[in-house]
């Protein structure tokens, strides 16, 4: 039986999964869109980041309720979300959208290594 905090913790992580997905998914979209718009891509790159820390924090809580040890090391891709949005600080250009997408490119593995580990988990909890 789980206790009435693990499965607020469950829930609240499902919800932080599908708004992580879905921000990545909108943050592909606008970098591809034309016109370019900047704004959807600051927009999405920050939803992303504050998702990811979410479900993040969510996940160490869960496992800590567990009583299981959980390490999370993205660091790597946080730095790479602060270096898109550092980037996209600026006027808005076609260079900036090339330099968010070569940003973002170099994390691509890392991306998808996360979104697989959250869809596995998604299922697993649901």
């Amino acid at each position: 039986m789980h206790s009435e905090t693990e499965m607020r913790v469950r829930r609240d992580l499902l919800e932080e999964i599908t708004l992580l997905e879905e921000s990545y998914s909108q943050l592909n979209i606008g970098l591809l869109a034309h016109p370019y718009d900047a704004l959807v891509v600051v927009s999405a790159l920050k939803t992303l980041k504050a998702s990811l820390h979410r479900a993040s924090a969510f996940v160490l809580t869960l496992y800590t309720l567990k009583g299981k040890p959980v390490n999370i090391s993205w660091d790597h891709l946080f730095n790479h979300l602060d270096y898109a949005l550092a980037a996209v600080s600026g006027p808005s250009s076609p260079k900036q959208r090339d330099t968010v997408q070569a940003i973002l490119a170099v994390s691509k593995a890392e991306f998808d290594q996360v979104l697989a580990y959250f869809a596995t988990l998604k299922k697993s909890i649901e």
